[in-house]
């Protein structure tokens, strides 16, 4: 099976944080893949302010064996 996985990008309000793909920044950050999904999403940033939250967006979609995040 041919399963994709991306690379996103992690911001905190206006400031860069850190670029990988979801299991690298989960563990990274202590916090869980599902918590990261739901912060990419249209709902997380109508329910928050901009400033001081975290916000993930998706760079690029990637294969195994493919493109690997800088």
């Amino acid at each position: 099976m041919n399963k994709k996985t991306g690379c996103y990008a992690l911001y905190r309000g206006d400031e860069f944080v850190d670029v990988g793909n979801l299991n690298e920044l989960a563990n990274k950050y202590h916090t869980s893949v599902k918590t990261l999904r739901f912060k990419a999403t249209p709902t997380y940033a109508a329910r928050t302010s901009y400033s001081d939250t975290i916000r993930v967006y998706k760079l690029i979609e990637t294969t195994p064996g493919g493109e690997k995040c800088v």
